[in-house]
């Protein structure tokens, strides 16, 4: 593996995850900024630091990549790595519009690659385990999935506040709760209505509130960079409920609610699991458990509400 990128969150979190996973060989790490690369890759003792990503990109060495570029060098940057052979797992948003999701799905498809989109809550237990239980009937038929994730952001310099690098909340928050909708419809969305709250310093949305409409019922999606720390799933059934208090970044200790009951959920690194499924898909030449068109068909919903919030009707997916 070699990541493209220096950023906090690579640095704090799933440069440690690709060390920690069982399939993963973390061999270098590239960045604009030479001495940056050299900085990281000194820190984790790895093999080699590169001052530019084309120069990552050419190496023999690496079979995959990790991007957690800003959003809007996302499609730029999977297209070029999968153009040079690698596999792709891209943070998300998988890119800034359906068009760029695409480019990149047709890039992959072109070289034999696989490319997938970065959330790593699909492989915590605990979605496994309310997925499986919807699948199974506990709950009946869903009907409405509600999902939230809202948080406090300062004022200080950050690319989610750079509308051209497809900042905002709903590109970088809201994807998360349309990615919960579509999972537990097991279906793609038919329609969205949507609003949101622009700020007028930068020009990005800063909330969100949206309805997307499925063939089974409906789904309830809020989002924020404005607004305290909320968080949560709720699947709704005709027999029942199941409650995921912290869908997105679980404490070490966390549980869902199944039609009123506590379930406790193993501890895990979602990050490690998302890691090593990706890894071991290359490895095996199997089908990541969520490819290109799972990512073209994200960006589609993620459009349509961005249409809406824009023209104030209810737009096609």
């Amino acid at each position: 593996w070699g990541v493209m990128g220096c950023a906090s969150f690579a640095r704090s979190v799933t440069i440690p995850a690709l060390l920690a996973a069982e399939h993963a060989e973390l061999v270098a790490v590239a960045s604009r900024d030479y001495q940056k690369a050299e900085e990281v890759r000194a820190s984790f003792n790895l093999p080699k630091a590169y001052g530019s990503y084309d120069l990552l990109l050419s190496s023999s060495e690496i079979d995959a990549v990790y991007l957690p570029l800003p959003n809007g060098l996302h499609a730029e940057w999977a297209i070029k790595a999968l153009t040079a052979g690698k596999h792709v797992l891209c943070e998300k948003p998988f890119s800034a519009n359906v068009n760029e999701a695409i480019a990149v799905a047709s890039a992959a498809r072109q070289m034999g690659r696989q490319v997938m989109e970065g959330f790593m809550w699909r492989f915590h237990p605990q979605h496994e385990r309310a997925l499986h239980l919807v699948r199974e009937g506990i709950i009946g038929p869903v009907r409405q999935v509600r999902a939230t994730f809202s948080f406090m952001m300062g004022r200080e310099p950050n690319v989610r506040w750079d509308p051209a690098l497809a900042g905002g909340a709903t590109a970088d928050v809201g994807c998360y709760t349309v990615s919960a909708a579509r999972a537990y419809f097991g279906s793609e969305p038919l329609g969205a209505m949507a609003r949101t709250t622009v700020d007028r310093e930068t020009g990005v949305d800063v909330s969100m509130a949206a309805i997307l409409e499925f063939q089974e019922g409906r789904a309830v999606l809020d989002c924020a960079f404005n607004l305290p720390p909320r968080v949560g799933v709720e699947v709704v059934g005709e027999k029942g409920v199941i409650e995921i208090p912290a869908p997105w970044l679980p404490p070490e200790s966390t549980y869902i609610v199944v039609n009123g009951k506590k379930e406790e959920i193993p501890p895990a690194n979602q990050y490690v699991l998302e890691f090593d499924h990706f890894s071991e898909s290359v490895l095996n030449n199997t089908p990541a458990r969520y490819g290109a068109d799972d990512a073209v068909h994200q960006m589609r919903a993620l459009d349509a509400i961005v249409r809406s919030a824009r023209t104030g009707r209810q737009e096609t997916v």
